[in-house]
Parts: C-alpha cells; structure tokens; sequence
C-alpha cells in the first residue's frame, strides 16, 4: 500500500513538473540548481538530524530499502536534459513518459505473476510501462512514438542491472531520442491547456 501511495506522488510530480517545462523552458535551469544545492544539503541534514516536516515527507516518499535520493537524480537528469537538448517538448515528453510510465509499471508490476529474476522485475510491469507510454507518445509521433516507448520500457526494466539510479538517465534517454526524430508534432493543445493553468 505504502509504494502505491509513493507511485501515486511520484506520478501527481512528475506530470507537474513535466508541464512546469513546457510553461517556463530553460528558465527553469537556474532555479533547478537551487534546487538540487538546497536538496543535496537537506539530504545530509535529514541522514544525521531529524527535521520536522521535511523528514516526515522524505521517509514517506523513499522506498524502505533506498535513502531518499531519487528525487535530487530526477533533478540532475531533468537539469542534464535543459542544458543538453534544445527541443522543449522532446524534454517534457520524456519526464511525462518517465513519470507515467514508472509508475504504473511498479503498481502493476508488484502484483505482476510472470518474474523475470535475472533483472527483478515481472513482465506485467513491463507491458505497463510500454502500453501506456505508446499511449501517450503514439498521438504526437505516430510510429516512432511506439518505438521510443518500446526502448524506455526496455531500459527501465533492465534499469536494476544498470546500477544507476533511473531517475538520473531515462527521461534524458526519452528526451533524447525524441529530439532527433526529423517531424516534430503539433502540440497546439497543450499550449492552450498551460495559457490557461
């Protein structure tokens, strides 16, 4: 119960932030340093002392087994991605796959019955990730939008192998591949739906 709940603020922050991109661009990079310099001295403050409120959040979100630090990875590769790749919506479709995607590939996956061990994780959770996202970016990129769901999929289930965590890389990875696709879709009604927020 307590990683559905985790899923579910990872997947409401994750379609937050993916939006905050589209709306503010690369004027996110600066406050997205501050960020991470504030996040990582929080991180050392909250392994040693306890904090009220801002420990409380950072054992709720964490995994039982994991120390907390996925969310300052999200923002090193969501900053990587800003520096790196000059296509906006290439950047806010990769975090919305990521977030989408990761999360309902872990609720589903950890009631999933086919287990690949070798890579610790099940098959259920792979179809998850790889339908969903072929949801998402199948309107947008048409055939190639499958395919890069198809490779997101792939590498968020071998992510466990890699040894890094995911939060880091797949949206750059997402990003990236998007930005090189020669057609670039018409996003005419997301700008709409940000004018309005």
């Amino acid at each position: 119960m307590r990683e559905i709940y985790r899923q579910t603020i990872h997947l409401i922050a994750g379609i937050l932030i993916a939006f905050s991109v589209l709306i503010f661009k690369k004027l996110l990079i600066i406050p997205l340093i501050i960020s991470i310099v504030v996040g990582i001295g929080l991180y050392f403050l909250c392994k040693k002392y306890y904090i009220p409120i801002i420990s409380d959040l950072l054992n709720l979100c964490k995994r039982e087994k994991e120390d907390g630090k996925g969310a300052i990875y999200f923002a090193f590769g969501m900053l990587l991605s800003l520096i790196l790749i000059d296509d906006i919506n290439a950047i806010f479709f990769g975090i919305l796959v990521f977030a989408v995607g990761d999360a309902l590939a872990t609720i589903v996956g950890i009631r999933g019955k086919i287990k690949i061990n070798y890579f610790g994780k099940t098959i259920e959770g792979f179809l998850a990730f790889f339908i969903s996202t072929s949801l998402i970016l199948y309107q947008f990129y048409g055939i190639y939008g499958i395919f890069v769901a198809l490779i997101s999929a792939f590498v968020e289930f071998i992510s466990k192998k890699i040894k890094i965590d995911d939060n880091l890389y797949l949206p750059f990875i997402v990003a990236f591949i998007l930005s090189i696709y020669p057609y670039k879709p018409q996003l005419s009604h997301i700008p709409t739906f940000c004018s309005i927020l």
